[in-house]
């Protein structure tokens, strides 16, 4: 195996040695021939080296890392098992949540109903169309890119609707 390694060395070098050195011949017809092999009627032509440009060594491509703060996030309203009582059959809520420590520009928080959520900068926001029963309310930190960055805080709240007997 050594043997055959530097036998293809060699070959290579012999190759591109031989490669630099061109003769040029012209034939009694007037054409023109080229060759790597010199004859008596041949003269040697100087060939320029071709301008080679080496590109620049970017850096390693490395996948994202996960934003390595923690946040802490607590919802303000509503509080845990508390009990909502309205009139209608849709009912709006207002979520308000704190967060420590404050978010950088490119996160943000997600507020999440079931299967409805809000994206938002805000640390307050209106659930609208919530029906009435009991409901888990989840807000975490994601990026721009809908990634978790940090889960959040839950609570569960109730919703009644208040109904008068005739």
């Amino acid at each position: 195996m050594k043997n055959f390694i530097l036998i293809l060395i060699s070959l290579f070098l012999s190759v591109s040695l031989a490669a630099e050195t061109v003769y040029k011949k012209t034939n009694p017809d007037g054409s023109v021939t080229f060759t790597d092999q010199p004859t008596t009627d041949s003269e040697e032509v100087k060939i320029r080296k071709p301008t080679t440009f080496s590109a620049p060594r970017l850096p390693p491509v490395s996948p994202k890392k996960p934003e390595s703060t923690s946040y802490k996030v607590i919802i303000i309203e509503p509080t845990d098992d508390m009990t909502i009582i309205g009139n209608a059959t849709n009912f709006e809520i207002k979520v308000s949540v704190s967060v420590s420590p404050s978010l950088p520009s490119n996160l943000q928080f997600r507020y999440q109903i079931g299967e409805q959520f809000i994206d938002s900068r805000s640390s307050s926001v209106s659930l609208e169309k919530i029906v009435r029963g009991t409901h888990v309310l989840r807000v975490s930190v994601i990026n721009f890119e809908g990634e978790v960055v940090s889960t959040g805080a839950s609570t569960t709240f109730h919703l009644k609707r208040h109904f008068k007997k005739p």
